[in-house]
């Protein structure tokens, strides 16, 4: 524990935001090429969810190497190393200053750990070795065993000794007052498997660690025990590790194409080996470590930064946490009588916590659904319309008629004429079932010199009569329906008083367009005397 502490490499290091995404864009590189990538965690991936680290300048393991040596220094019996040790774990504590915390059994997901989950989720990565006991791996929605193997065990689990099924409780599962070494929880409630009657939770021999032959020499139920009924998983200083976990990490390390190590000091030696199992090793951590130089690319910086950069770089999002409601919860009153209040109230916190995402995720899903079902009824009546309008455009008038005709006038030296447009073939696409108006621009000298003539059952060809004695060119503007979202048709028609008047074809352009407004007052078809 606080052994394991070194002085040397309790300093943490950051390198330049410039050279940190070159490696960074380096990492996304290789994982795209990877066919086979395991991420090895350790306790520095959960110091951003409030749980402290080990041998980080506040970790645990630090903090109690402190105590050691001020003891030592009251004593009288610190020598000049251990002064040096002592001043260079104080100036680094101090240089940490006071990190948040939360229990364990409270802490969520942090951006790292939803990075990784996302991408094995995604296939980009396959599996997580992690030494951490928090559970939050499992709390980002990694299966376990499947996708994630805790080698020193999970707060949550429970396993069986007999059949090896791994029971994912809602409450912290280890017993309190228990032997360091006894691992005891209960019987198995799918194949039965349950402690002996010899059991008493008191050694019965002082070899109870990795050197015992277990509950056979000592009568505590070990970490390698067999049919004892089921047990924590809690890894222990001076007990071996579950050969269930030790195989998994084995197996995936052995077949990975890269390993990413990720807020790990690489201490703990016996178990440092699983990530260079790989074609290629990737090492992110504050700290030296003492592989440092072993493996293939080494980026200098916090988990959560990291990451959030290497999903940019892969162009990827980050999953939110997901709802987690353990496998094997149980009824908060149906919690074991030896989990202490404290866990129980810990329980009931994931409960709410749990009852409350849930609620949340519900929400988010019907809102999520309800804009699905708009954007289908959007895209139905676009549809719709769309096919509306094609077949409407299909039936659309080729050629319009525009002309004029004449008549005499009761006042003397004038004539009355009178403009209209009509569809060529007037009975099968009558212009009124595709135009709304048309606005006829006429000579200055008329007021108003523009009028609108709106489409009606009484007149259906648009007309609009005046009275005057000259000719000109009248100015014709074909407004369609608006339903059609085409562009307003333009030309000209030469007034002519001969032969009772005259009219042209003309050939229907049409173009779309954006949705307009004309700025032309629309109005009804009059008869007004007016002289040129």
């Amino acid at each position: 524990m606080a052994s394991t502490v070194d002085a040397d490499r309790i300093a943490e290091h950051e390198e330049s935001a410039k050279l940190q995404q070159k490696k960074i864009d380096t990492l996304a590189k290789w994982i795209r090429e990877s066919k086979y990538t395991v991420f090895y965690t350790g306790a520095g991936v959960s110091t951003s969810a409030g749980i402290g680290d080990y041998r980080g300048p506040t970790g645990a393991w630090t903090m109690g190497r402190i105590r050691e040596l001020r003891r030592l220094e009251a004593r009288g019996n610190m020598g000049a190393e251990e002064k040096g040790e002592l001043r260079k774990l104080l100036a680094e504590a101090e240089k940490k200053g006071r990190q948040k915390r939360v229990p364990m059994i409270d802490a969520q997901p942090t951006l790292a750990h939803m990075a990784m989950a996302t991408l094995v989720r995604r296939k980009m990565a396959h599996y997580v070795v992690t030494t951490n006991l928090d559970g939050i791996h499992r709390k980002s929605g990694l299966r376990a065993h499947e996708q994630v193997c805790n080698l020193h065990g999970c707060v949550y689990a429970e396993r069986c000794t007999g059949c090896g099924y791994d029971f994912e409780r809602n409450y912290y599962t280890r017993r309190e007052k228990i032997h360091v070494h006894d691992h005891h929880v209960g019987a198995c409630s799918r194949c039965g498997s349950a402690v002996p009657r010899s059991y008493t939770g008191r050694p019965s021999s002082r070899n109870t660690g990795a050197d015992s032959e277990g509950y056979r020499e000592n009568r505590l139920v070990g970490t390698q025990d067999k049919a004892v009924g089921t047990k924590d998983t809690h890894i222990n200083f001076g007990e071996c590790l579950d050969d269930m976990d030790w195989n998994d990490a084995k197996r995936h390390c052995e077949r990975a194409d890269l390993c990413v190590v990720a807020g790990t000091s690489m201490s703990l030696r016996h178990i440092t080996h699983f990530p260079f199992m790989a074609k290629r090793t990737v090492i992110v951590n504050l700290q030296e470590t003492p592989d440092d130089r072993r493996c293939h690319l080494r980026i200098w910086g916090k988990t959560d930064p990291v990451f959030d950069a290497l999903m940019k770089s892969l162009d990827l999002a980050i999953d939110s946490p997901p709802v987690w409601r353990p496998r094997d919860a149980v009824p908060l009153n149906k919690i074991p009588s030896y989990v202490s209040r404290y866990y129980r109230e810990a329980a009931r916190r994931l409960e709410q916590l749990t009852l409350a995402a849930e609620k949340k995720a519900l929400a988010a899903e019907k809102n999520a659904n309800a804009e699905k079902e708009r954007k289908r009824v959007e895209l139905e009546r676009k549809a719709a319309k769309e096919a509306e309008e094609s077949k409407a455009l299909a039936s659309f008038p080729r050629t319009f008629i525009i002309g004029n005709t004449v008549e005499a006038s009761s006042t003397e030296g004038m004539v009355k004429w009178t403009m209209s447009v009509t569809s060529k073939d007037e009975k099968n696409a009558p212009a009124s079932r595709f135009v709304d108006r048309v606005t006829y621009h006429l000579h200055p000298t008329f007021t108003p010199s523009s009028v609108s003539v709106d489409a009606s059952t009484t007149n259906k060809n648009f007309s609009m009569s005046r009275v005057g004695w000259g000719v000109f060119p009248v100015r014709v503007e074909i407004h369609f329906n608006e339903r059609f979202g085409l562009k307003p048709m333009t030309t000209t028609h030469q007034l002519s008083f001969s032969g009772g008047g005259s009219s042209n074809e003309v050939a229907v352009r049409v173009e779309k367009m954006p949705e307009i407004r004309s700025s032309v007052e629309v109005g009804k078809p009059v008869t007004s005397l007016l002289c040129c």
